[in-house]
């Protein structure tokens, strides 16, 4: 008898939890709308966190957007597997952040799978990677480049450069650099806490399915954040990484030298590898309202274009583009800040100009050269 009311008490106690998570399911679904979707990112020894190989995933913002997402076993953003041995007569590889990568639309939405779709509706054979992984910064693209991208030597890179950059690259995630600007490889770890909450029993579909759990879950990435600007950095224990944009914005006396210095190896690591690389800016909504009325570009855009100059190569700004599309920021910017389908459209038009001119430059060189 007593084992009886022992075993009605537990199921009566897990019964009122359970409708106690659907009320409070129900409540932040109408209240508080929150972003759910699977874990994101997975551990690599070279790389560290990268967006998980081999996922096919869903993740929606709702009110905000709703996507389809594909990773290859690279963690790049699509389903198609890559030989190191080119398949078409050119390869263009896109590195860059959460915006290269796409997030917030479909996989042949984004500005990488239209550049390819363009390029081969011109007749031009070739293949289009999409390297993007967000919350990256340049020293990622080049430690990226150096471990993965160079194997599948590329004719052209393309570097997407996003102004919080600046602050991902004083990480200093990477590498140690030498009073020369010489570079060497950092050890990588894994995160030891994330580890463990992605092995705990439901939590992964709890963040995939439940606002409720995201809620909390953003709760407590917010107190990581608010430790982090009052006690450094390590007071997150690596958890979370906070953007702190000024009235100047990213970019700083301490944070732009280091990234002059990244895209200086990456540029000699491309032409290492027999090909060129090509940067792109891509603005947050705000520079783009600035440009519009002023038509002049932000100071961190100033500042990523003279490092351009400095290492001899054009910095392709999209600000004008999208100023002047005459679309309203609603329709180019999620409200959380990326792009919409619109944007990655007309980003897409206009980089598959660049890049066509880029690689018949190339291909004329080449043709020179064997004469």
């Amino acid at each position: 008898m007593a084992v009886v009311k022992l075993f009605l008490r537990i199921i009566g106690v897990l019964l009122s939890f359970l409708v106690a998570f659907a009320v409070a399911e129900v409540a932040v679904r109408y209240i508080s709308p929150q972003r759910v979707g699977s874990i994101q990112f997975a551990f690599h020894p070279e790389l560290g966190e990268i967006p998980v190989p081999y996922q096919h995933g869903v993740e929606n913002f709702p009110g905000v957007f709703y996507f389809t997402y594909s990773n290859n076993s690279l963690g790049w953003r699509s389903q198609r597997e890559y030989r190191e041995a080119k398949p078409t007569d050119y390869r263009v590889l896109f590195l860059g952040d959460s915006f290269t990568y796409g997030l917030g639309v479909n996989d042949d939405q984004t500005f990488a799978a239209q550049v390819e779709k363009d390029l081969r509706a011109d007749r031009l054979s070739v293949e289009v990677m999409n390297a993007g992984a967000p919350g990256k910064g340049t020293d990622y693209a080049l430690k990226c480049f150096q471990t993965k991208g160079r194997k599948f030597h590329p004719d052209l890179t393309v570097l997407g450069f996003f102004c919080n950059d600046f602050q991902d690259n004083a990480q200093g995630a990477y590498y140690n650099i030498g009073k020369q600007g010489e570079l060497s490889a950092k050890p990588l770890k894994c995160n030891r806490i994330k580890t463990m909450l992605g092995h705990l029993p439901g939590y992964n579909w709890l963040i995939s399915w439940s606002q409720a759990a995201n809620l909390v879950k953003q709760a407590g990435v917010e107190a990581l954040i608010n430790r982090g600007r009052q006690s450094g950095p390590d007071a997150t224990n690596g958890l979370v990484v906070s953007y702190d944009r000024s009235a100047r914005g990213y970019a700083t006396a301490a944070n732009k030298p280091l990234t002059g210095i990244y895209v200086k190896q990456l540029n000699a690591a491309v032409k290492r590898a027999g090909g060129e690389l090509m940067m792109c800016y891509i603005p947050i909504s705000q520079e783009v309202l600035d440009y519009r009325r002023t038509r002049t570009i932000s100071p961190d855009e100033r500042a990523i274009q003279r490092i351009a100059a400095d290492n001899g190569m054009m910095l392709w700004s999209l600000t004008p583009l999208l100023a002047h599309s005459g679309q309203s920021i609603e329709r180019l910017y999620y409200k959380e800040g990326h792009w919409t389908a619109a944007a990655h459209a007309m980003a897409a038009q206009n980089l598959s100009r660049l890049i066509q001119s880029g690689l018949s430059r190339r291909r004329q060189l080449m043709n020179k050269s064997r004469e």
